[in-house]
């Protein structure tokens, strides 16, 4: 017996081809994990933000150097002919090199305040980062689960419009045995062109949601990637008080308000130091040769103890002074808001968890009693003991219940994800969650 390996060859080769595809994109598709790595890496206003750390940075460069010494050296060479006495005697030239050190010895106060807010100012940048990665999560989770909703969708309306396709089928050829009239025919292709028409329109959200979730991720539409996951029930545990503790520890937000506050408390300080005294030290050595020909030129040098006492100023500091605790008062006030804040949106969260809860368990009902209500109708139909209108609205009514379904889950995640959120740790949670 002879095998012709050319026929079996092809065939494989064939296969190959249609495999490596569907291979590819599996490798590339993302779960919510990766995703959070990526928005973490590539999203442009955490990019922007982690720019204010350089910032803080420079400014506790310039707070330490107040207490550092300042030196400076300049030197400079002239030469001009012109008549200096009555006598006749020129001046033709003058050389001069000096080397300056100054240090502030007593500032006030502003010097040891403006040390203290760079501390703060790094603690705010520190803190602002962390509470846009907690809400770029959050941010995250709803767009990579909307895909998925989106895609569930064009599952669902895919599977409405074959079953109507199959209904259209069944009347059709009843038509032509007549034992169903033109108007039953005419029903089923309404149907199915409507089931048709929100397929397509499924088609079009899920593609613009996965373009939108690769963008907040700094993915280019022509490089978007297919996401993997599941709608599902989240356990949640705890309670509204432990909640709270959490919240009241870990939101960035608030941390942003107590540095502020205290930033603003030795901008206070600073405004008062212009009223107190100051204390310097200078010294400047250096070469001085004037007037070659009639000077002689050796070294020099000064050392000078500087105190500057004010005394009245118009009312610039007063005002100053007045201004900044203005301030400092308005971020007391918004930390004290920012308690209160917390408080309502843990309730919030936790009503909005136990809603979704209960929304859920209600479309799970109402979707399972419109399948049997479905199947009812089918047998009814075939057998000739239900009317065409009823099958309809049956299939109809099981779409409808099963599209509410995927959006009850979606929210439900949602109130998971705005609960945890809420709480400030939703980056941790994710890490320990098995999406």
């Amino acid at each position: 017996m002879r095998i012709n390996f050319q026929f079996l060859i092809a065939p494989m080769a064939l296969w190959l081809a249609l495999l490596a595809p569907s291979a590819s994109n599996a490798a590339l598709s993302m779960d919510v994990k990766e995703a959070i790595e990526l928005t973490l890496l590539n999203n442009s206003s955490l990019l922007s933000l982690r720019q204010e750390a350089e910032k803080a940075f420079a400014f506790k460069i310039q707070a330490d150097g107040v207490f550092q010494p300042q030196v400076g050296f300049d030197a400079y060479i002239d030469n001009q002919k012109e008549n200096q006495a009555t006598d006749g005697s020129s001046r033709y030239d003058n050389r001069v090199a000096r080397l300056t050190l100054s240090q502030s010895i007593y500032s006030g106060g502003k010097n040891q305040a403006l040390r203290r807010q760079s501390s703060e100012m790094k603690s705010i940048a520190d803190f602002s980062l962390i509470d846009a990665e907690n809400r770029a999560i959050g941010e995250l989770f709803a767009r990579f689960y909307n895909v998925l909703l989106q895609e569930r969708r064009v599952e669902t309306e895919r599977s409405a419009t074959a079953t109507s396709e199959l209904h259209l089928r069944e009347v059709t050829k009843m038509s032509e045995l007549g034992l169903s009239n033109r108007l039953e025919v005419i029903r089923a292709s309404q149907l199915l062109a409507t089931n048709k028409a929100n397929q397509s329109a499924a088609e079009g959200a899920a593609e613009s949601a996965l373009i939108s979730l690769m963008n907040y991720m700094s993915i280019p539409p022509e490089d978007r990637r297919p996401v993997t996951g599941d709608l599902q029930v989240i356990d949640v545990r705890g309670d509204r008080a432990e909640s709270l503790g959490l919240a009241m520890a870990n939101r960035a937000d608030k941390g942003v308000l107590e540095s502020e506050l205290e930033y603003q408390a030795n901008q206070v300080e600073i405004e008062r130091s212009a009223a107190r005294p100051k204390v310097s030290l200078g010294v400047t050595a250096g070469y001085l040769d004037p007037y070659r020909g009639r000077s002689s030129g050796d070294d020099t040098w000064r050392a000078e103890l500087s105190i500057s006492v004010p005394i009245l100023d118009g009312s610039t500091t007063r005002g100053n002074v007045i201004r900044a605790t203005a301030v400092m008062e308005q971020d007391r006030i918004s930390l004290r808001q920012k308690d209160l804040d917390i408080r309502s949106e843990v309730e919030t969260a936790w009503t909005e968890l136990e809603t979704t809860l209960e929304h859920l368990e209600s479309t799970k009902s109402a979707m399972e009693l419109a399948e049997e209500s479905l199947r009812l109708a089918e047998i009814g139909f075939q057998e000739g003991v239900t009317p065409q209108l009823d099958l309809l609205e049956a299939q109809t009514s099981l779409t409808t219940s099963r599209l509410e379904h995927l959006r009850s889950l979606y929210n439900h995640m949602l109130a998971v994800v705005a609960m945890k959120v809420t709480e400030g740790d939703i980056i941790k949670w994710t890490e320990e969650m098995n999406f």
